[in-house]
């Protein structure tokens, strides 16, 4: 997001921040995620409510229309706070119910003590549904609906995860509106480690790091970076040796295998 959608972004984190004690923060949360699906789907009701030459007040006042009697006190609530911001785009406005969503249900999670597990699991069985193939053609499928793809997530994951984490993984896997389900995920992932103001690296290595080299990195790391980082590792033995590090859109690339690529590239100009 830029311009004043950033601000905006900002703005309702606060606001969700001011509700963290609340006990309908999740149900919320769920609510918030249901608007975006419907905003997603409704031209009309996304041009109107993302109209900055409509006042904020008249703005508010039609989502609490729309979702009168539908939703939760709260959940009408921050929609309204949210359709009152500024946003730089409709996709932005989109976007934002639906990081207003996570933000709540990893805020309601915290709260409960289980952050720590849901902020892993989005990682791990994040990259775990990226790495499918025939998972990713399910999900590009525009001949199954958004309730179908929602509906494969969900039963893969149930049991084996916690409730947050199928929530989110199950409604960001289904509702991709042309992003790569990569992008999705790390998002998600991301959200889940602003909850502790943490940095996420995600770390490739050829085999396990030992528990001092996990620390030494996460060291160098957050000397970098000025921020505390959480590693989530993977392994792969295809890199022969060494690691990669993503942080963002940033990319280190330690590993043999990149090396020998960059060598053989060379050899063949």
């Amino acid at each position: 997001m830029i311009g004043s959608s950033r601000t905006s972004i900002a703005l309702v984190r606060e606001e969700i921040n001011s509700e963290y004690q609340n006990p309908a923060l999740a149900d919320a949360g769920r609510g918030l995620l249901q608007v975006a699906d419907l905003l997603s789907r409704e031209r009309l009701l996304r041009s109107s409510l993302a109209d900055s030459g409509r006042s904020a007040a008249d703005r508010s006042a039609v989502i609490d229309q729309v979702l009168s009697d539908h939703t939760n006190d709260l959940t009408r609530k921050l929609s309204g706070f949210l359709v009152a911001q500024r946003w730089s785009s409709e996709s932005d406005l989109v976007d934002a119910f639906e990081i207003a969503g996570a933000q709540a249900l990893l805020a309601a999670a915290e709260n409960d003590g289980r952050l720590d597990r849901v902020e892993d699991e989005l990682f791990q069985v994040g990259s775990a549904l990226v790495a499918d193939g025939e998972l990713q053609l399910v999900l590009s499928s525009p001949a199954m609906s958004t309730e179908s793809k929602q509906a494969v997530i969900t039963d893969l994951l149930s049991d084996k995860a916690d409730p947050a984490t199928i929530e989110l993984l199950s409604f960001t896997a289904s509702h991709l509106r042309g992003r790569r389900l990569e992008q999705s995920v790390d998002t998600l992932s991301q959200l889940a480690a602003e909850r502790r103001d943490q940095l996420v690296a995600a770390v490739t290595a050829a085999e396990p790091l030992s528990a001092d080299q996990e620390r030494r990195l996460a060291a160098a790391l957050e000397r970098i970076y000025g921020s505390a980082v959480n590693l989530n590792i993977n392994i792969d033995p295809a890199l022969v040796g060494g690691i990669t590090v993503k942080i963002g859109d940033e990319v280190i690339d330690g590993s043999i295998a990149s090396r020998l690529e960059t060598a053989r590239r060379r050899l063949a100009g």
